[in-house]
C-alpha cells in the first residue's frame, strides 16, 4: 500500500515539473513584444479590419493586410471603390503597425464592445469596426461598436492607423463627412 502511494506521489511531482517545463518554454505572443518581431514572424501577420455600416451613409469595407506587405481591400458601401482591389505595405510600415497594435495593448484589449455586450452608456445607430491580429498562434478579434462609450481610446487610434497604413482612402475616398444620419444616446 506504501508503495503504491510512494509511486502515486511521485507521478504527481513528476507530471507538476513537466508541465512547468511546458508551461515557461513556450513563448507566448501575449507576452510577446509586438515591436520585436522578426522578419519571419512578421510573414506570419495577418491584420483584418471589417468596417460595418451604420443608419446613415457610413463606409464598409474588408481590410487584409498581410505579413508580406499584401493589402486587399473589398468595398461594400458608401465607399468610392466596390468590389476587390490589391495593394501593398512596407516592410517599415507593417512595422509601425505592429508597434501601434503594442501601444494600443490590442492583446489584452476585451474582445466584444459591441452594442448587445456593451457596459457602459451607448449611442444607437453607429458603425461597427472588427479588428483581428493573427500571429503565431494567436487570433484575437475585437468587435468594436462605435455608439459603445466603454471601448478605449486607444483602440479608436488604432482603427486609424490601419486605415492610413493600407492608404484605404484611395479607395473609400474622404469619408470624413459620412455617418449616422441621427442618434440617441443612454446612459
Amino acid at each position: 500500500m506504501k508503495i503504491w502511494l510512494f509511486i502515486g506521489v511521485l507521478s504527481l511531482i513528476l507530471m507538476s515539473c513537466l508541465l512547468l517545463v511546458a508551461a515557461s518554454s513556450s513563448e507566448s505572443v501575449q507576452t510577446k513584444d509586438l515591436t520585436a518581431l522578426s522578419d519571419s514572424d512578421l510573414h506570419e501577420v495577418t491584420i483584418m479590419m471589417e468596417r460595418q455600416g451604420c443608419y446613415g451613409n457610413c463606409p464598409s469595407y474588408l481590410l487584409t493586410i498581410k505579413g508580406d506587405g499584401t493589402v486587399e481591400y473589398v468595398g461594400k458601401e458608401n465607399v468610392n471603390v466596390k468590389g476587390t482591389r490589391q495593394g501593398t505595405i512596407k516592410l517599415e510600415t507593417l512595422k509601425k503597425l505592429m508597434s501601434d497594435f503594442a501601444s494600443a495593448g490590442f492583446l489584452s484589449i476585451s474582445t466584444d464592445y459591441s452594442e448587445y455586450h456593451c457596459k457602459c452608456g451607448y449611442c444607437t445607430d453607429m458603425p461597427t469596426a472588427i479588428t483581428t491580429l493573427k500571429i503565431k498562434g494567436t487570433n484575437h478579434s475585437v468587435t468594436h461598436y462605435y455608439g459603445c462609450r466603454c471601448a478605449p481610446r486607444s483602440l479608436f487610434d488604432l482603427e486609424t492607423a490601419i486605415d492610413k497604413s493600407a492608404n484605404v482612402e484611395q479607395w473609400t475616398g474622404d469619408v470624413s463627412k459620412n455617418g449616422p444620419f441621427g442618434t440617441t444616446c443612454t446612459n
